[in-house]
Order: structure tokens, then C-alpha cells, then sequence
């Protein structure tokens, strides 16, 4: 049996073009853990794990300092990253949505088992919690990436997510959700 296309009528538009995706390079997205790293060892944080992801979700770079837990905190930062990809914010917005009510109380069953759900269906890969940054280019506002950062406090997590990206060769291309952190823990100056 021969092949036999379908032609659409001629009046049908079928629009089709090849995407062009940014992306963190490796030499970025390594150069943001190592920042990371040196940012949590500067303010004497508990030691870290630190996942940088692409757009898609598929991690570029992970490492873990030495005394982190290798047992939790990698699949933690994995998580954080994960959720800012997968619903276009912060992991700490991720879970203000779902755990936070607009009056600042706590949500009710119906919300909390939806965020639940939520996590399940991606097989526990999602965090609503601080410590997963959004990267996005300055230029076109495009999804270039996510760090997940933890091991410390969630506060401090997502401290050293932001300033690897703020001190990066490339920093000033790319803008972090949130652009600014919460941390009071910090040793000494603040980096900015």
C-alpha cells in the first residue's frame, strides 16, 4: 500500500517554524553553583546543594558541598528548581499560592490536597517552599533557567540562589523571581 497524503484545502494556514530556546550555557550555570557555594561557605550556612536547570527543566549542573546530607538535600534543590520551571515563578510564590491564604491564614483541605496532587503527578519533584529562583534574560523576559539551592535555611537557600546569578559573568543579562531576598541571617556585608 502507497503512502497518500491528505492536502488541507487551500484556504487552511498551517503555521509551522523551528523555536529558538536561551538557555543557560554550562559555563554559566556551573559558574552560578560555584558562586552559590562560595556565597553560603562566606556566611558560615549549613552546607548546600545547589541544581541549575534549563527551561525544560533538565538540570545543567548539581553539586553538593561537602557535610550536605546527600541523601535528601540534592533531590531537594532538584525539587526547588523543578517548580519554578514547571509554573513559571519562585518556589517560595509556588507555595504562597498553595499554602498561604490571601488574609495570610492557612488554606483550607480543598487547596492544600490540590498542591498535594500537584506534587504527586510529577512524582514529588515540585517544592513550595523558599530556595528555587526563576532566571529569566534581561532582554526578552524569556525563561533561561532556575537554581534550586538547599541545606541552609530556606531564607539563606534562596539567598545564594539569587547572588550566584546577581554575581555571575552574566548577571547583569538576567534577572532573578524574586529579584530580592528575605535572608537576615547574613555574616558581615550584604552582597548586592
Amino acid at each position: 500500500a502507497a503512502f497518500s497524503a491528505t492536502r488541507l484545502p487551500a484556504s487552511t494556514t498551517v503555521e509551522m517554524s523551528i523555536l529558538n530556546v536561551k538557555t543557560l550555557s554550562l559555563a554559566a550555570a556551573d559558574e552560578i553553583a560555584n558562586i552559590a557555594v562560595g556565597i553560603a561557605k562566606k556566611n558560615s550556612f549549613k552546607p548546600i546543594s545547589v541544581c541549575v536547570m534549563d527551561p525544560s527543566g533538565d538540570p545543567i549542573v548539581t553539586k553538593r558541598m561537602d557535610g550536605c546530607p546527600g541523601i535528601a538535600y540534592p533531590k531537594i534543590s532538584s525539587a526547588k528548581a523543578n517548580t519554578c520551571v514547571a509554573f513559571k515563578c519562585s518556589s517560595r510564590d509556588y507555595g504562597k499560592k498553595y499554602l498561604q491564604a490571601k488574609d495570610g491564614g492557612d488554606v483550607g483541605p480543598g487547596v492544600f490536597a490540590r498542591v498535594l496532587n500537584q506534587i504527586n503527578i510529577v512524582g514529588g519533584n515540585l517544592a513550595a517552599f523558599q530556595g528555587g529562583v526563576l532566571v529569566l534574560d534581561r532582554e526578552g523576559g524569556n525563561i533561561v533557567g532556575s537554581v534550586g539551592v538547599s541545606g541552609a535555611a530556606g531564607d539563606e537557600d534562596e539567598y545564594c540562589a539569587i547572588m550566584g546569578v546577581k554575581m555571575c559573568s552574566i548577571g547583569k543579562d538576567l534577572v532573578t523571581v524574586p529579584a530580592e531576598h528575605s535572608c537576615t541571617t547574613l555574616k558581615g556585608d550584604e552582597i548586592s
